[in-house]
Order: structure tokens, then sequence, then C-alpha cells
């Protein structure tokens, strides 16, 4: 029997949330950015190292402050959350942790939390020291550097949020 699970992905604007969801989804990069409106949703069917069959719902949510109002909305019902940094930006990393994990917090029951190093294809503007500092300050289950450019941990980020979503309903 299939399990559903239902991930976040959020992070600061231009972070790549979509790119890396679409790399996941169906192995396409663009170049082209287009700032996604309210949440876009996915859904692919993935086994696991486990052996197990889940489906997983993807909920890509845009990082506009405009959307402040309705975010909360989308989190309903989610069992763990990728929060993006991009590597060439360090505010984004900042804003991790001043933004999006207390929102996390404030409106989902305890969820596993992966931070996400994005654009490793790129020159990185932030130390890992940084990234590390952030990632325990969060209580990120893990750390990982991805590109959805080059497609680097992208599927390992998903399967592994998957893998800790489901450990944590158990």
């Amino acid at each position: 029997m299939k399990g559903t699970i239902k991930i976040i992905v959020i992070g600061e604007p231009a972070a790549g949330k979509t790119s890396l969801v679409k790399k996941f989804v169906s192995s396409h990069f663009s170049t082209d950015y287009r700032a996604s409106i309210g949440a876009n949703m996915f859904i692919k069917d993935v086994i696991l190292d486990s052996g197990q069959e889940i489906k997983i719902q993807l909920w890509d949510i845009a990082g506009q402050e405009r959307w402040i109002k309705m975010r909360h909305m989308y989190y309903k019902g989610a069992q763990g959350a990728l929060i993006l940094g991009d590597l060439t930006r360090e505010k984004s990393f900042i804003q991790v942790e001043n933004f999006w994990c207390p929102d996390i917090e404030k409106y989902c029951n305890e969820i596993p939390i992966i931070l996400i190093a994005n654009k490793n294809d790129l020159k990185s503007n932030v130390s890992e020291e940084t990234i590390k500092s952030i990632g325990e300050k969060i209580n990120a289950r893990e750390i990982l550097f991805t590109s959805a450019k080059t497609g680097e941990n992208v599927e390992t980020a998903f399967k592994l949020i998957s893998e800790l979503a489901i450990k944590n309903l158990q």
C-alpha cells in the first residue's frame, strides 16, 4: 500500500525552490525565472531506500512577502519541510533562521526539517560555518548542498525528508 506524505518547500524568493522541485519531479531545469504565485503542488511516486513505495505531495510555496497572510494555509498537514537558502545570497540563510523556521514552528506541529544550501554550482557567498550554525539553531536534521542545475543531491534531499517524515509519524 502506498502512503501519501506532504512536504513543504520554503525559503526566500529566487532561492531555487521551484527549480529544485521541478528537477526532482521531471528531471527538468529551466534558467527562466518566474516567481511562484501562492503555491504550486506537485506529486511524485517514490520508492524509498527501505523499499517502501510512497506518494509525495510537494508544496512549493511562494516566498514573496505579499503571500504572508495565506502562506500558513499551505503549511496545513505538512509532515516535513525543506527550507532553502541560496548560496549566492547570505541574507537568504539569515531569513531561514529569523523568519522561515519560526514561521513553520508557529503553524506546524514538530516536523522534520532539512536545511538546503542551494545553487551549489555557483560561487558561494556564504561560509560553511554560517550554514552549519544556522542548521544547528533551527534543529535541522540534515544540511544538504544541492544544485537544481546539475542535480547534485536533489534526489537525496527529497528521499531523506520523506524518510524522516515517515519515521516522525510512527
